[in-house]
Parts: C-alpha cells; structure tokens; sequence
C-alpha cells in the first residue's frame, strides 16, 4: 500500500472534520427539539388551558380579579371582586362564594402558630376536600385550614419549604 501524500492526509483530516461538525450540529438540533416538544411544549398547553379558564370565568364574573389556579384533590381557580371571593371547579363553575370581609389572613397565621407550630412563610386561599381553605406554608409543613372554623383539613411535611 501506497504511503499517503501530505495533501491526501489533509483532506481526510478536512473530511473528518467536516463530519465532526455535522454531528455536532445534528446533535444540538435534536437536544433543541425534544427540549420544545417535551419541556417547553406541556407547559404551553398548561399556560393556554389556564387562559381559557380564566377567561371562561372572566364571562361568568366580569369584574373577578387574581383568578389563580390550585390543584390539592383536584383542580380548581380562585378569584375576587371588591366585595366576594369566588372559587371555581375544573369547569369554571361557581362552586361557593363567600363575602370578602370574612378574609382574615391574621388568624389563619395566628391559628397555624398557635395551634400546630407552623409559622407562616405563605398564605393564599385554595380549596381543600368540600370547601374553601388558607393554604399555608412554613416551618417545613404544608397546612390547609379552614376558612370558616380554621380547623385543619390536611397537614404535611413540605419536601419544598425552607
């Protein structure tokens, strides 16, 4: 077999790098595609789902404001007007209303310390197994109390808390 030239050994050097590239740039195309399909891709559909209900509620309660949605048992959304808090099921139907001067975040957190050792990080409003809840966070636990007795519903231990 014939010793290769200078020049030869340069072209298949060239070749070889030629198809390095090539595999490099297939191999980033498909990270970046299955990144859109498979990452980016479920949370734009849970991001246009929300919209769709927020504005299905928004027809049934035209001045709702802070329409959030909250998954515990199943899904539902909650929002408020000046003068009501509204909760809402999977089908963006009224579940309970209930007048907005009844809010009293002070004695949920009270509550939550007071009674179960949990002081609060956060507070929101969501909806526990049959009725409305304060949604607290803190101390390492997860607590639902409540919102007309403040007695806890479900307590745990937030593998995300602090």
């Amino acid at each position: 077999m014939a010793k290769k030239s200078f020049f030869q050994k340069i072209q298949h050097a060239i070749r070889s790098l030629n198809l390095t590239i090539v595999l490099a740039v297939v191999l980033i195309v498909s990270v970046l595609v299955l990144w859109a399909l498979f990452i980016s891709g479920p949370n734009r559909v849970e991001e246009e789902k929300l919209r769709q209900a927020q504005t299905m509620i928004k027809e049934k309660v035209e001045a709702i404001e802070g329409v959030e949605q909250n998954s515990f048992r199943y899904i539902t959304y909650q929002g408020y007007t000046d003068s009501k808090l509204y909760w809402f099921d999977a089908n963006c139907d009224v579940i309970v209303t209930k007048d907005i001067s009844k809010l009293d975040y002070d004695t949920a957190k009270r509550v939550a310390e007071e009674t179960y050792g949990v002081i609060c990080d956060t507070i929101s409003l969501a909806y526990g197994y049959n009725n409305p809840v304060y949604e607290i966070e803190g101390s390492g636990k997860y607590l639902l109390l409540d919102f007309d007795t403040f007695e806890r519903i479900y307590e745990r231990d937030d593998q995300h808390g602090k």
